[in-house]
C-alpha cells in the first residue's frame, strides 16, 4: 500500500492510494477447481457450480479438453461439457476456465507416479519443440476456443510441475500466468525474476510476475489427506486458512478438485456449501475478495505499474488525481495488456479526504463516471478505476458535510399465515450510512395497523394477534446522528393460506413422505392450480384421473403424472409436517430433448415464501422414462401444516411425484449429556453447557453460520432469527434464538 502526500494550496491535505486488494478488503483469495471433464470431478459442475453461484462466489475450473469435447451430458441436455461449460458456468455464473493441458500428462520426469517415464522417455516440458508439447498447450489452447468461444487466460500444470520453457510458451500464446507448484528441474534459473518457487500456502499483497508480466501464484492444495477428513474438519481447515489471510492481508489460491464424496482430493458438499457460506459473509464484511486468476492479475499488474498523485485546489475545491508509472522493470504498456481481455478488474483508488466537508462527484478525462464505481464512507472517497484512461477530479457538488442514509437492500413484500410467529427484520442489512458507523442510526416504524412492532438496537420484532388477517403497509426509518434519514416501505400481507382450498381426499400429505402431484388441493383454478393453455395438451375428459379437470394428467406405468407443462404453470398441496428440521427434496421427472426446447425448471414454495430455489431438471431420455432430480442440500421446514406450491419456471417438463425426506437434523434438542444453552434468547454471547468438542451453527435454511470449539459463543456478528447448533457427529440439534 503506497500513500504519497501531495502539494497543497491549503488546509487539509488528501492523500490517495490503490488498495492492496478490490474494494479495499483484508485479503484475497482465489479458487480453482482441476479435472473439469474427468468423470471423478463432476462434482464441480452439478454441485459446486450452483452452489458458489448462489453466494456470490466465482471460481476458476480448469478444463481436461480432450474430455471435455468427447463426453456429453445429454440427461442434462448440453453436447458436450463444453456446451455446458459454456452456456451455463460461464454466460450465467461468471467462472473463468482454465487450461489444463489436452490428457493430463506429467510434464516433467520427478521418479514417483505418474511423473515417471520409460527408459529414453521424457515428459513434454523437457522436450518444449516437440509434438507432446504442441498438444497439451497449443492444442487445449485452441480446443477451448473452439469449445466455448473464450480465449484462456490462465494455465494450470497437471500434477504442478512445469519448466520455464512451457511457461515462455504460455506467455507467447498470452498467458497471465500459471499455476505451478514443485520448482522447475529444467534450468538452475527457476525463480527467474518471480517473487517466490515452489510451494507456498500464500502470497504477500506484493508478489510480483516476472518481467514480462506473466504470474506465478502460490497454491494451496486440498489433497487426499484432506478428502479422507469429516467433512466438519475439512470445513475448519478451509475457514481457518480464510481467518489466517485476513488477519496477515494475504492472497490464497486454493486448488479443489471434484465436489462430492468421490475423486482424488475432493470437499464434501456440506464442507463446500458451508466454506461458501463463510466466504460470502467475508466478503459482505469487506474482509475478503474472492476473483478468479484473471481478476486477480490484473489487480495486481496495475497496482504494480501506477501510483496516485493527489492534489487539491483549495479555490476551485476540486482534488485531482495523476498517476505516476512506477517499476519500470514491468515492461508492460497496461492499455495493451488490458486491451484484448475479457476477465478484468479495476483497481480500487482510495482517497482521504482529510476533513474536506461536502459530497463529491468524479469525472476521468472529463467523462462523468458511473456513480455505481465510487462511494463515499467514514470520511473518505472509494473509486474503482483503470488508471490507464486518465487523471482523475473530483469535485464538490453539494455543500452538506453529511448525506443522508441510504437503502442497501431493498425490503421485499411479506406474506405470512394467520397467526404467524414473531419474526424480525434485520435493520442494519436495510440501511447504510457512508458518513458514520451504522450503529449509530436510530430506526423507527410507522404507518401500520392492527400489528405490533418493537425495535431494539437494529432489529425489528413484528407480531399479532393469533387471530388477524389483513395488509398494513410498514414505513422504517433510520435516522443519523444529525438528524438526516430514508424510509423503506414494506407491505405485510396476513391472510388464511388455506381459505377456498383443501387436501385432496380430505386429507393433508404427511411430511416426511411422498406427495403425488396429480393430487394437488381442491379449489379451482387461480386457488389451487393455475393451468396455461399448450397446443399439445389433450382435452379435459371424463375418464381422466381428475375427470374434466384442466391440469394435464397423463397415465404412467404404475400411477399418474402431470405433463404439458408450461411456464407460469402451478400446483398447491396441503402438507402436514411432523416435526421441525431439515428435509431432503427429490422430484420424479421426465424430458424428452427434441432439439429446440430448454431443459424445465421449477421451484417450490412454503406458504408463498421461496423454499427450494429455481433448479434445472434435465433431459432423461423420452417423456415416459422418469428419473429423480436431487436437490442439492437441506431445506428446512417448520412443524404443522403448510401449503407447498410446486412452480414451473419453464416447462416442457413432466413430473410423477415430490419426496420430502427426513434429513439426519430433524430433533429439537439434544439428549447427550443434557447439554443446555443460555440464555435463549440470546444476544451478543451465549453459554453451552456439556462438553463436546466443536459445535456447528445452522441458520433456519440449514446454511452453515459458523463453527466453534469453546463453550462461550460469539453472536455479535450473528443476525436476529431462530439458529440450530449440531455437536461433534450427532445428528440431533437444538433450537435457540437470537433476538439483540
Amino acid at each position: 500500500m503506497i500513500i504519497l502526500f501531495p502539494f497543497i494550496h491549503h488546509g487539509q491535505t488528501p492523500t490517495g492510494y490503490i488498495a492492496d486488494w478490490k474494494g479495499d478488503a483484508r485479503a484475497a483469495y482465489s479458487i480453482v477447481h482441476d479435472d473439469y471433464g474427468l468423470s471423478g470431478a463432476d462434482g464441480i459442475w452439478q454441485y459446486g457450480d450452483t452452489i458458489a453461484y448462489n453466494r456470490g462466489i466465482k471460481f476458476v475450473f480448469g478444463a481436461y479438453t480432450d474430455l471435455c469435447e468427447s463426453r456429453f451430458v445429454q440427461p442434462h441436455g448440453y453436447a458436450n461439457l463444453y456446451d455446458y461449460a459454456k452456456n451455463v458456468m460461464m454466460a450465467k455464473h461468471g467462472h473463468e476456465i482454465a487450461n489444463h493441458s489436452s490428457s493430463h500428462a506429467c510434464a516433467v520426469e520427478r521418479g514417483w507416479e505418474p511423473c515417471t517415464f520409460s527408459d529414453g522417455e521424457s515428459g513434454w516440458g523437457e522436450a518444449p519443440l516437440g509434438a507432446d508439447l504442441d498438444r497439451e498447450i497449443n492444442k487445449a489452447h485452441n480446443s477451448i476456443i473452439t469449445g466455448t468461444g473464450f480465449v484462456p487466460k490462465y494455465y494450470v500444470y497437471p500434477y504442478d510441475n512445469f519448466t520455464n520453457a512451457t511457461n515462455q510458451r504460455l506467455e507467447d500464446l498470452g498467458y497471465l500466468g500459471s499455476r505451478t507448484g514443485w520448482s522447475s528441474p529444467s534450468s538452475d534459473d527457476y525463480w527467474a525474476g518471480y517473487h517466490r518457487e515452489g510451494y507456498e500456502m500464500s502470497d504477500l499483497a506484493s508478489f510480483y510476475p516476472n518481467s514480462n508480466g506473466f504470474f506465478r501464484n502460490g497454491v494451496q492444495v486440498f489433497d487426499d489427506n484432506d478428502a479422507n477428513m469429516d467433512w466438519e474438519d475439512q470445513l475448519t481447515e478451509l475457514n481457518n486458512e480464510i481467518d489466517h489471510i485476513i488477519a496477515n492481508n494475504l492472497y490464497a489460491n486454493r486448488e479443489f478438485h471434484n465436489v462430492g464424496n468421490s475423486g482424488w482430493g475432493h470437499v464434501k458438499v456440506d464442507a463446500y456449501r458451508g466454506h461458501m457460506d463463510y466466504l460470502k459473509a467475508k466478503v459482505e464484511a469487506g474482509d475478503l475478495w474472492v476473483g478468479t486468476a484473471s481478476e486477480i492479475f490484473t489487480y495486481q499488474m496495475q497496482k504494480l505499474k501506477f501510483q496516485p498523485v493527489v492534489n487539491y485546489d483549495n479555490q476551485t475545491e476540486k482534488i485531482v488525481i495523476t498517476w505516476n508509472s512506477i517499476n519500470p522493470q514491468y515492461s508492460i504498456d497496461i492499455s495493451s495488456y488490458l486491451g484484448e481481455l475479457v476477465i478484468k478488474e479495476p483497481i480500487t483508488l482510495v482517497i482521504d479526504l482529510d476533513g474536506l466537508d461536502g459530497t463529491y462527484d468524479v469525472k476521468q478525462n472529463n467523462l462523468s463516471v458511473s456513480p455505481t464505481l465510487f462511494h463515499q464512507k467514514n470520511g473518505k472517497m472509494y473509486i474503482d478505476i483503470y488508471p490507464h484512461e486518465g487523471s482523475l477530479e473530483l469535485f464538490k457538488v453539494g455543500e452538506l458535510t453529511n448525506t443522508a442514509p441510504v437503502v442497501a437492500n431493498s425490503l421485499n413484500n411479506i406474506s405470512k399465515a394467520i397467526g404467524f410467529n414473531e419474526f424480525t427484520i434485520d435493520l442494519f442489512h436495510v440501511f447504510e450510512d457512508y458518513e458514520s458507523s451504522d450503529h449509530e442510526l436510530t430506526f423507527s416504524a410507522f404507518g401500520y395497523s392492527g400489528i405490533t412492532i418493537t425495535i431494539e438496537g437494529g432489529s425489528a420484532k413484528i407480531s399479532a394477534p393469533s387471530n388477524w388477517s389483513g395488509e398494513t403497509s410498514i414505513r422504517f426509518r433510520a435516522e443519523d446522528p444529525e438528524g438526516l434519514s430514508v424510509e423503506e416501505n414494506v407491505s405485510l400481507i396476513v391472510s388464511d393460506l388455506f381459505e377456498g382450498q383443501t387436501p385432496f381426499g380430505g386429507t393433508a400429505v404427511h411430511i416426511p413422505g411422498k406427495i403425488e402431484v396429480e393430487d394437488y388441493d381442491e379449489g379451482g383454478s387461480g386457488v389451487a392450480y393455475n393451468e396455461q393453455y399448450s397446443e399439445w395438451a389433450p382435452a379435459p375428459n371424463a375418464s381422466s384421473y381428475r375427470p374434466y379437470g384442466e391440469v394435464d394428467i397423463e397415465s404412467i406405468t404404475g400411477g399418474y403424472a402431470v405433463g404439458y407443462t408450461v411456464a407460469g404453470e402451478w400446483l398447491e398441496y396441503t402438507i402436514d409436517v411432523q416435526a421441525n428440521g431439515w428435509y431432503n427434496v427429490n422430484i420424479r421427472i421426465a424430458q424428452n430433448n427434441d432439439g429446440f426446447s430448454p431443459v424445465g425448471e421449477f421451484e417450490l414454495f412454503i406458504d408463498g415464501i421461496g423454499w427450494m430455489p429455481k433448479s434445472e431438471g434435465f433431459f432423461t431420455g423420452g417423456w415416459t422414462m422418469y428419473d429423480t432430480f436431487r436437490y442439492d442440500g437441506g431445506l428446512y421446514l417448520e412443524k404443522g401444516k403448510h401449503i407447498l406450491k410446486l412452480s414451473f419456471v419453464k416447462g416442457n417438463i413432466n413430473v410423477d411425484y415430490i419426496e420430502i425426506l427426513a434429513n439426519l437434523t430433524t430433533v429439537n434438542k439434544v439428549k447427550e449429556n443434557d447439554r443446555k444453552i443460555y440464555p435463549n434468547p440470546a444476544q451478543n454471547f451465549a453459554t453451552i453447557e456439556g462438553d463436546f468438542s466443536q459445535g456447528f451453527l445452522y441458520d433456519q435454511k440449514g446454511s452453515l453460520v459458523n463453527t466453534f470449539t469453546t463453550n462461550q459463543l460469539d453472536l455479535r456478528n450473528v443476525e436476529n432469527g431462530i439458529y440450530f447448533i449440531k455437536f461433534d457427529t450427532s445428528s440431533e440439534v437444538m433450537k435457540f434464538i437470537v433476538s439483540k
